[in-house]
């Protein structure tokens, strides 16, 4: 018996968070719908169908009382005769016959049931009760009654309605064994319809669960996607927003772990020979003081490269980050303020009309260009020239940035775009910068679908083409 308790308790424990939910929501209206339509059905259906076989013993009974009506039936000679010549079911119609002289005939049976004590019913005094007591159903014996009087005779019909009756219980039990069949596939089908459509909902919170507790354990890494299940639609929307905000989120968590590995990565360098410097100066200064000098001028180098990586790392990180201010600039004045403000060791020819505009963000673009700029500035002698120019083809606006340098071998060119990439290791400490100019181009110009191009500078050089839409 205590194991017995305990399951029921268990299976209590389960079905109950299921009382709230979408599917028991839905199969518990289901439900409530369809006992309306049953008890509608089971009420109405026999009731009009009663209604209609009453209303047709009624014109049988009043067929009877007008037959009689025109007989003059006034001895037993007389009643026999129309006995005779009207056919009916003694089992179920009574007649009574009471002429002027006070004289009384019945139809067989018809005696039994007229000296019975009935009950008329309240909705109606045609409609008679007969019955040994109220809890003895059997006992039930329902007549409908019709009385008329012509010269003097009076005339009574009953009719037993016990095949009304039956035609009504068997009908009604009919409908509410075709009903409770189909209320229990009802509800079944309407449970597994109800799954279906919640089953998606489900599967997408299963996830999400899974992703907050890896989020919480040390070691996992979470699975920043939901299942985008095809159908109901609403839930493939949502489940979709839901993922977009969720790369959104990644990549933003990306971009920080990308910065902070960066960071650590390349501020090991500067950070130690700073270090070395420091003990140097500890440990030798005093008995040679003409160290310090170099060693504090090193360190102020290497804390200025430091904070120029740092900016440039912060830039990096932030390039994805940052809103689009898309407006109408004008190319040509952009390109004359750089290349008037620009100050480096080469030459700065230009080529472009006065009349050039373009859709782009004027902020970021003029940071592509500067980048670009200072890049072929590091790799291109100080006697050489870089040409700047711009014009419009096909709907599209080119601006490029031409150099005189060393140039990019094709097996290089999609390698310059990485972080901290140099073309040529072997003197890329020779060269200023922190490695990341290009990667932040890339990353700048990849947000405003601006295309980047690679291409030769004859006789020497590199020419990077910018290519803007629209």
């Amino acid at each position: 018996m205590t194991k017995i308790r305990q399951s029921f308790r268990s299976f209590l424990e389960k079905i109950r968070p299921l009382k709230n939910s979408s599917a028991a929501i839905m199969t518990s209206s289901y439900m409530f719908l369809l006992v309306m339509i049953t008890l509608g059905m089971g009420i109405s259906l026999p009731a009009v169908l009663g209604y209609q076989l009453v209303q047709n013993q009624s014109q049988e009974a009043g067929q009877y009382l007008q037959s009689l009506q025109k007989t003059n039936i006034d001895s037993a000679r007389d009643w026999q005769i129309w006995m005779r010549n009207n056919v009916f079911d003694n089992e179920t119609i009574f007649i009574k016959a009471q002429s002027h002289t006070n004289k009384t005939f019945y139809s067989e049976h018809a005696a039994r049931v007229a000296n019975k004590k009935h009950h008329a019913l309240f909705f109606s005094k045609h409609y008679l009760l007969d019955m040994k007591s109220w809890y003895d159903f059997d006992s039930y014996h329902f007549y409908f009654t019709q009385s008329a009087t012509q010269y003097g005779n009076h005339f009574t019909v009953w009719i037993n309605l016990y095949k009304v009756v039956d035609i009504i219980r068997i009908t009604l039990s009919t409908v509410l064994i075709v009903i409770a069949l189909l209320l229990i596939f009802g509800i079944w089908r309407v449970w597994q319809l109800s799954q279906s459509l919640t089953r998606s909902l489900s599967e997408v919170s299963t996830a999400i669960k899974h992703n907050s507790q890896d989020l919480t354990e040390d070691g996992k890494e979470p699975n920043y996607r939901l299942p985008e299940p095809a159908t109901p639609i609403e839930v493939h929307e949502l489940a979709s927003s839901f993922n977009q905000l969720l790369d959104a989120l990644s990549e933003k968590e990306k971009l920080e772990k990308q910065f902070v590995s960066d960071a650590s990565h390349e501020l090991k360098t500067p950070i130690a020979a700073i270090n070395g410097h420091l003990k140097l100066i500890a440990r030798r200064g005093k008995q040679h003081p003409e160290i310090i000098a170099d060693s504090l001028k090193y360190i102020s180098s290497e804390t200025q490269r430091m904070q120029h990586l740092v900016e440039n790392l912060l830039n990096l990180s932030h390039a994805q980050g940052n809103p689009l201010e898309i407006t109408l600039v004008d190319i040509g004045a952009l390109l004359a303020d750089i290349s008037d403000n620009v100050a480096f060791g080469q030459t700065i020819k230009t080529d472009f009309p006065t009349d050039i505009y373009a859709k782009a963000d004027l902020e970021q673009l003029r940071e592509i260009l500067l980048a670009l700029m200072e890049n072929a500035s590091k790799y291109s002698p100080k006697k050489s020239t870089i040409t700047i120019s711009a014009w419009q083809k096909d709907g599209q606006t080119h601006i490029s940035v031409a150099d005189q340098g060393q140039g990019i071998s094709p097996q290089e060119r999609e390698k310059i775009f990485e972080r901290f990439y140099r073309v040529d290791a072997s003197h890329s400490s020779q060269v200023p910068g922190s490695g990341l100019g290009l990667a932040i181009v890339k990353k700048l110009a990849d947000r405003q679908n601006i295309q980047i191009r690679i291409s030769d500078n004859h006789p020497q050089g590199t020419i990077f083409e910018l290519i803007l839409q629209g």
